[in-house]
């Protein structure tokens, strides 16, 4: 007998809930698009505009009549709300590529440093993580006081659908250790109750099964949205490495032991039993396709792969550096910008541009893999998801450049499924020894590098990490980052 999940998952551009049996079979899907404020360093959601989409999703579930075993939830990293006592929302949502925290990073940084063994993993604090948002709040006095409970997205959206405030375990590894937490004076549960991953939050609130006709089902404990994909994509071996490209690209591969790089560029986690998982991942990759197509170059994505498959690879073409959001690993500036470089008359039309932003993702996540690998990582097979995997374009660029063959899945959305095998596992669902990756990915396309193709890239990728160098100066921070 199978029993099914409800899997809710916010997106930077949407909130999508599936309905999953444990055979890995859909049996309802809903999405609706989420609307962003971005205003120089400001990138903000509204926590109203969540809930009122919640709802009107429970309440289409409702009448379908289907009635889940249980709800799981993952969101982006950061998305902090201030909540007062009543559960009210204070703010806004302040999604991870805000730029408002900045400031606020080095002293987490010099009270890590000064707290021996308060960090095994080698994190870099980032304007993503709680304690910088924490120090922010605390320099706005009158809100400060009004605030009851600081929340990241996931743990929001957890306390709306159960009344408990919690932090799961893998964000909670950025709070440190007691000790790093007194010296920044975080107040005794401020981020909520720490909460392991698989653990029942509660049940779903009274008030909204009885306005939504739905059971009263455990609320099962996840955590933000690229580690639940990593939990849905099937890769326990160690050297099995995944690619998730979505608004983000995120890149890991499992490891034996705990990877440490001094300069902090890339780091490891926990990650099932005895294995931990390297990783790093950049700031923008969708979001650039969805501006390039918006504003640059096509109306569609199928348009946009069709402008670079008219193009081939040459060491004369433009180098595009997509940073438009800042970038993540491994420069971890949140001032980096975006540029196009190297344009010439002959090799800069509209369909260049467009195979020049398609292998700057793909130099981005080279850039990734070369760190990792410099750093100790020993990347062996790559699987390839999120929905940027849907383009063959795309995907076969990166094998090109990479010089490696990346196996897509069918099922390119692994948060889902991710939340789908933390619920299952939660509920006993398998057994211990089974592996439940296995009833929801299927393989289905192997992408082979060309080695001609990967030639000039490999030039090309010289001629990448050199742009960054002579523009590593410009990318600095102003006055309106501190507002």
């Amino acid at each position: 007998m199978s029993v099914s999940f409800a899997a809710i998952d916010l997106g930077t551009q949407s909130l999508r809930i599936s309905v999953v049996n444990s055979h890995g079979e859909a049996l309802w899907r809903w999405s609706h698009a989420v609307q962003s404020r971005i205003n120089g360093p400001i990138y903000e959601q509204s926590p109203e505009e969540w809930a009122t989409l919640l709802g009107e999703a429970l309440g289409e579930l409702g009448r379908t009549g289907l009635a889940p075993d249980a709800l799981a939830v993952a969101a982006p990293l950061a998305g902090y709300i201030a909540v007062d006592s009543a559960g009210r929302a204070l703010t806004p949502a302040l999604m991870y590529p805000d730029h408002r925290t900045a400031r606020h990073i080095e002293p987490v940084e010099q009270a890590v440093r000064t707290c021996s063994g308060s960090n095994p993993y080698g994190l870099r604090t980032t304007i993503a993580d709680p304690l910088p948002h924490w120090l922010r709040l605390r320099d706005q006095p009158a809100l400060c006081a009004r605030t009851h409970r600081l929340l990241d997205a996931t743990g929001w959206l957890n306390e709306y659908l159960t009344g408990i405030s919690t932090i799961n375990t893998y964000t909670a590894l950025r709070l440190y250790n007691s000790e790093v937490r007194q010296q920044l004076q975080v107040p005794e549960a401020l981020f909520g109750r720490t909460t392991a991953i698989g653990a029942v939050i509660g049940a779903l609130r009274p008030a909204l099964c009885d306005r939504f006709q739905l059971p009263a089902v455990p609320v099962i404990s996840a955590t933000f949205d690229s580690k639940c994909a990593y939990i849905g994509g099937g890769i326990h071996e160690t050297g099995a490495g995944l690619d998730i490209s979505g608004t983000v690209t995120s890149f890991g591969v499992v490891s034996a032991s705990v990877l440490i790089d001094e300069k902090r560029r890339v780091y490891s986690v926990p990650f099932g039993r005895d294995k931990f998982l390297a990783r790093g991942s950049n700031a923008s990759s969708g979001g650039i396709l969805e501006w390039a197509r918006k504003e640059l170059l096509a109306d569609s994505f199928e348009a946009m792969d069709a402008l670079v498959a008219s193009t081939q690879p040459t060491t004369r073409s433009p180098i595009f550096l997509p940073y438009m959001a800042g970038e993540r690993t491994p420069l971890w500036n949140p001032f980096a910008t975006g540029a196009i470089l190297g344009l010439s008359l002959d090799q800069s039309n509209r369909n260049h541009l467009a195979r020049a932003i398609y292998e700057g993702i793909a130099f981005s996540l080279c850039h990734i893999t070369e760190t990792l690998s410099e750093c100790g990582a020993k990347i062996g097979s790559i699987r390839l998801a999120g929905g940027l995997a849907r383009s063959n374009t795309l995907a076969q660029i990166k094998s090109d450049v990479l010089g490696r063959e990346l196996i897509r899945y069918s099922e390119t959305e692994l948060t889902t499924i991710g939340l789908c095998i933390i619920a299952g596992h939660a509920l006993k669902v398998w057994r211990p020894d089974e592996d439940a990756n296995a009833f929801f990915l299927k393989p289905d396309r192997i992408f082979t590098p060309d080695p001609q193709n990967h030639h000039i890239y490999e030039q090309n990728f010289r001629r990448y990490t050199q742009a960054i160098t002579a523009l590593l100066p410009t990318f600095k921070g102003t006055d309106e980052t501190a507002a």
